[in-house]
């Protein structure tokens, strides 16, 4: 029997699960980075796992359809029934489809970039992005676009947005998983967090020329997702547009609590 957690906790289980599906799963995680093609060998470094063991994965998973092999380059690619998943996952959650007019608005008026995340692991995930700023960062990201949770203000204001007890679970693991690294991503979080707690949301500088802020927003599904606006800066004027932003950042984190009310409440 499995018994669900929070999406920042690891599944309890009070019986034995499958070894060889965990492992296939995993093999599938492997391109989630944006790798189009990956070989075996390719494969077997980014899971772990043996190579005859990858070798066995890879025939099953291209024999069920979720793997095609590419004789010319010589590696797997996902087949089309991972687009349809992904299709599955919003048709799913219409809650999130519900809000999309608010953050278009926003991003339209603003011309500015608004991005609706939720956490996957140690990483943060695009659910819904609206690109209508200036920068690099504006063609790049899309939805399904992943980055590390301890590197921005998103992952930042994820953390800051947990109950305690999980919030010191995921630190815990997040510590265990960076090693000696850690200590220098703890401190940023901890910045980060007491900006939280006085303001209500996160900052940091995305990449060179683009700022971002972020603030929490529990959904009616009782996943804590994070809402983000990303906008151009200049060398030394990031603090009247923070100033500028900010209440919008708010407003429409307000204005999606109130339009998910209508699916239970938050």
């Amino acid at each position: 029997m499995l018994e669900p957690t929070h999406e920042s906790e690891p599944f309890s289980r009070t019986t034995p699960g499958s070894q060889t599906l965990l492992r296939g799963l995993n093999l599938l995680r492997a391109f989630v980075s944006g790798a189009p093609v990956l070989s075996n060998a390719q494969l077997a470094e980014r899971s772990g796992l043996p190579r005859p063991t990858v070798s066995r994965l890879t025939h099953s998973l291209v024999e069920g359809g979720y793997l095609e092999y590419d004789g010319v380059s010589k590696g797997y690619r996902l087949a089309p029934v991972c687009l349809s998943l992904a299709r599955s996952f919003h048709i799913g959650r219409s809650e999130l489809d519900a809000v999309l007019p608010l953050m278009a608005q926003v991003a339209m008026a603003e011309q500015i970039n608004v991005t609706l995340s939720a956490a996957d692991g140690f990483w943060m995930v695009y659910l819904h992005t609206i690109r209508k700023g200036r920068g690099l960062m504006s063609r790049a990201a899309m939805t399904g676009t992943r980055f590390g949770m301890v590197r921005s203000s998103t992952g930042h204001a994820y953390l800051a947005g947990l109950p305690e007890s999980r919030r010191q679970l995921l630190m815990g693991r997040l510590a265990s998983h960076y090693g000696e690294k850690w200590p220098k991503y703890k401190e940023r979080i901890d910045t980060s967090r007491a900006k939280y707690e006085k303001d209500g949301y996160c900052r940091s500088r995305v990449v060179l020329g683009m700022e971002g802020i972020a603030t929490a927003v529990m959904g009616p599904d009782g996943v804590l997702y994070t809402l983000s606006v990303s906008y151009a800066v200049g060398d030394d004027d990031d603090g009247p547009l923070e100033a500028r932003y900010a209440p919008v950042l708010l407003s429409l984190r307000d204005a999606i609590e109130i339009a998910w009310s209508e699916f239970g409440g938050v």
